[in-house]
């Protein structure tokens, strides 16, 4: 399939976990990725998975809380023969801790990354998908931006913050009938490195209600309707659902991709 041929596609935290699903998933639809990461040897890794797929992308070395890197990342995009027609804000981070052992600087960190980063994707990437033609965003919050969960204060406050940036800055474009549509999708138990690393700190911080392994599918049996984690793969088609013409008339959404976890 290459229903995205002729398009070019911005990813963030394309170095690992949902971030690379992502950047995969849009690539094998024919879109040309500009992979960002913090970390740029992640981000050349999984544009070298690209390319062995027969996708095109490149990697860039992006820290998404620095706004001249931002406009440094994106200027190579304003020229490129696939125009810049989609932006997935993904790169985040969080960390397991009560509120009350929570060092203020952790939380600044936290809301740095997954805040001010999605808000400076969105004002320096939104105008440049206008002059395109149009496209859309696709932010990455989580379920934890719908439901309180214990020992993720400022997790759940970033992305609850994101799916409301989401919607407000939905409204503004629509407004400036400018063609870009703004949505939310809200992974819930993906198979990431990420998540394991969630597991095992959330367990030894006593959130993890006795259990003993960090294999996402063996807790999911348990922890998701379904019975079942996620990948992040299948989260990139729901991001490639949402990026595509299909999906035209959908924006201010928040989408759940969370086997069933938000839904009581």
């Amino acid at each position: 399939m290459a229903e995205l041929a002729g398009r070019a596609a911005f990813v963030t935290g394309a170095g690992s976990g949902i971030g690379r699903g992502i950047a995969l998933v849009l690539a094998s639809r024919g879109a040309f990725i500009w992979a960002t990461d913090f970390n740029k040897d992640s981000a050349e890794e999984t544009v070298a998975l690209i390319q062995q797929s027969g996708g095109r992308g490149q990697a860039t070395k992006l820290d998404v809380r620095d706004e001249a890197e931002w406009q440094q990342a994106l200027a190579p995009a304003i020229s490129h023969d696939e125009k810049l027609t989609i932006l997935v804000n993904c790169a985040g981070t969080s960390m397991v801790t009560d509120t009350f052992s929570m060092s203020l600087e952790d939380f600044r960190r936290i809301m740095a990354v997954n805040v001010e980063g999605t808000f400076l994707g969105m004002k320096h990437g939104v105008p440049i998908i206008a002059k395109s033609g149009g496209g859309s965003v696709v932010n990455i919050s989580s379920m934890a931006g719908l439901k309180g969960m214990a020992g993720m204060t400022a997790y759940c406050a970033s992305k609850g913050a994101i799916r409301m940036m989401s919607k407000a800055v939905a409204l503004e474009c629509a407004g400036l009938r400018n063609g870009v549509r703004v949505n939310s999708v809200h992974p819930g138990f993906v198979d990431t490195p990420a998540l394991r690393k969630h597991i095992d700190d959330a367990t030894k911080a006593g959130h993890g209600r006795g259990l003993d392994t960090i294999e996402p599918d063996e807790v999911a049996k348990t922890a998701v309707p379904i019975g079942v984690a996620c990948t992040s793969e299948e989260v990139g088609e729901m991001v490639a659902y949402l990026v595509s013409h299909g999906a035209r008339h959908v924006t201010g959404a928040e989408i759940p991709i969370d086997g069933g976890m938000t839904s009581g």
